[in-house]
C-alpha cells in the first residue's frame, strides 16, 4: 500500500500543509517540526507521486533535450554545460537523439511535449520549423542550440556559433599556407550548420581566386564514415593539397582513410578539421581545427532557460558565439 501525505502527517503529529511545506523546501516551518516530518517520511519510507504534483504546479522540473546525436562528444558536453547550470535549481535532463531524421525529429518532439517537461532545448535536424513554432507558440519554450533555421531567427530563443565566418577562417588559415586546392567534407545540408560552413568555405575560396576545378566537395551526414568514404572520393583524382572536414567526427574518418593509404599528414596533404578531435594530441601530426567550446555553449544554454523559467524574463534570448582556431600538436 502506497503511503500518503497523510500518512507522513499522522506519523509526525503536523498538518499535511505543515508536511507539504517541508517537501518543498519552505522556510516558514519550525525546525523542530521539520525534523520530525523528515523522520516520518524516513521511517514510513514516503516518496512523492511525481506526476500528481506536476498536475498540481503544471511543472515537472524537467527539461527535454533533442539532438542528433547523443553519442557525438560534442553534444555530450552541450549536454554538460547545461546541466551543471541547471541543477542547482532542481532541473533534470531527459535526452533523445534525432539521428539527423525529420521524421523522427518530429515524433520525438511531440512525445516531449506530451511529457510535460518545462522546457525543449533543439538542435534540429531540419524540416520542423512550424512545429516547433506551434509547440514555443503554445507556451512549451523551445531554446535552439547550435543550429538555427532562418525563419526562426525572429522567432525562438538561440545560442549558436558563428559558422560562416569559422569556416571562412579555417580556409583562409589554409590558404596561407600554401594550399590550392582543396577536399571539403560537408555535413548534410539540411542542417543550417553544414550550410553555414559551407558558405563560408565557398566565401574564402572565392577570395582566393581558387578556381572550381580545383575544388572537390563531398556531402557527409557529420558521421566517421562520410570522413572515409570522402577521403576514397579524393583519392580517385589527384590528391587536393588540404583536406578540410566540417566536423570532428568526419576529420577523424579522413584520419583514418588517409593513414590506411599511408598518406602522411602535414607532410602529403594538409587536414583541418571544424571542431577538436578527442584524440588529435596522441597522433603524430598537428591538426588545426575550429574551437568550438561546446561546454560554454551548454552553459549559455543553461543561461537562457534558467532565465525563462526562474526569472521569468520576457522578450527572445539570443547569442552567438564567437571560434578562434587552434592547433593541436604532437605531444
Amino acid at each position: 500500500m502506497d503511503v500518503t501525505i497523510k500518512d507522513v502527517a499522522k506519523r509526525a503529529g503536523v498538518s499535511t500543509a505543515t508536511v507539504s511545506r517541508v517537501l518543498n523546501g519552505s522556510p516558514y516551518v519550525q525546525e523542530h517540526l521539520a525534523s520530525r516530518v523528515r523522520e516520518a517520511i524516513a521511517e514510513l519510507g514516503y516518496r512523492r507521486n511525481a506526476a500528481a504534483r506536476s498536475l498540481k504546479t503544471k511543472k515537472t522540473n524537467t527539461i527535454g533535450v533533442l539532438v542528433p546525436d547523443i553519442s557525438n562528444p560534442y553534444f555530450m558536453q552541450i549536454s554538460k554545460g547545461l546541466e551543471d547550470v541547471l541543477a542547482p535549481h532542481g532541473f533534470s535532463l531527459i535526452f533523445a537523439s534525432s539521428d539527423e531524421d525529420s521524421r523522427k525529429e518530429a515524433k520525438l518532439l511531440r512525445v516531449l511535449s506530451e511529457y510535460r517537461v518545462d522546457c525543449l532545448v533543439v538542435a534540429t535536424a531540419g524540416g520542423n520549423d512550424e512545429l516547433l513554432k506551434d509547440i514555443n507558440g503554445g507556451g512549451l519554450p523551445v531554446v535552439l542550440v547550435d543550429r538555427l533555421p532562418p525563419v526562426l531567427a525572429g522567432e525562438l530563443d538561440y545560442v549558436v556559433e558563428d559558422n560562416h565566418s569559422s569556416a571562412y577562417q579555417l580556409v583562409h588559415h589554409f590558404l596561407e599556407q600554401g594550399a590550392r586546392s582543396f577536399g571539403l567534407i560537408h555535413g548534410p545540408m539540411s542542417a543550417t550548420t553544414a550550410l553555414e560552413r559551407a558558405f563560408g568555405c565557398r566565401a574564402a575560396l572565392a577570395e582566393g581566386k581558387v578556381p572550381p576545378e580545383r575544388i572537390v566537395e563531398y556531402h557527409g551526414d557529420f558521421s566517421q564514415a562520410s570522413g572515409q568514404a570522402a577521403v576514397r572520393l579524393f583519392l580517385q583524382g589527384e590528391l587536393p593539397d588540404a583536406v578540410l572536414a566540417l566536423n570532428n567526427s568526419m576529420a577523424w574518418g579522413a584520419i583514418l582513410e588517409l593513414s590506411k593509404h599511408k598518406l602522411r599528414i602535414g607532410e602529403d596533404v594538409l587536414l583541418g578539421s571544424y571542431g577538436a578531435v578527442d584524440a588529435a594530441p596522441l597522433l603524430p601530426f598537428s591538426i588545426t581545427y575550429v574551437d568550438q567550446n561546446p561546454r560554454e555553449l551548454g552553459e549559455r544554454v543553461g543561461e537562457v532557460v534558467r532565465e525563462r523559467l526562474v526569472s521569468s524574463k520576457q522578450g527572445h534570448i539570443w547569442h552567438v558565439m564567437q571560434q578562434k582556431l587552434r592547433m593541436d600538436r604532437p605531444e
